[in-house]
């Protein structure tokens, strides 16, 4: 069974997102994401995102990377956990490195009906912007 809707699928390839999914496991992988320029010392990164079997009733919480992020002026990333440790995620041999962010509260609430796979990529697009809210 597929993770999203056709109309997700459909919208990231509109995008040129490139991804895989592990049904099984519920992961989808972004694969090649350009990061905003001049805050990490990478300049793409692959995201791992869990789809909620209730999706789209439900969005996602939380996101993973590999490789782990560093930002350029040395500054840690709260809520972010190193390799090997923590809640990270393994995929095809690769550990992808847990984004502690939590949406589902206050006004970015996730809204049944209305938010789909690019509400997901607009809060991945904001935690990267923002690698120090929390």
């Amino acid at each position: 069974m597929p993770l999203l809707l056709d109309e997700d699928y459909d919208a990231l390839k509109e995008r040129g997102v490139s991804f895989v999914e592990d049904e099984a496991q519920r992961f989808l992988v972004l694969q090649g994401y350009k990061l905003p320029e001049g805050v990490y010392s990478q300049e793409c990164c692959d995201i791992l995102i869990i789809i909620p079997p209730k999706f789209p009733q439900a969005g996602n919480d939380m996101l993973w990377t590999n490789p782990r992020l560093i930002r350029t002026d040395g500054k840690p990333i709260p809520k972010t956990d190193e390799a090997g440790t923590g809640n990270n995620k393994m995929f095809e041999g690769q550990e992808f490195c847990r984004w502690s962010r939590h949406w589902n509260q206050g006004s970015s609430v996730w809204r049944p009906g209305k938010d789909d796979i690019v509400t997901i990529l607009r809060r991945v697009e904001w935690a990267f912007r923002n690698p120090d809210a929390q």
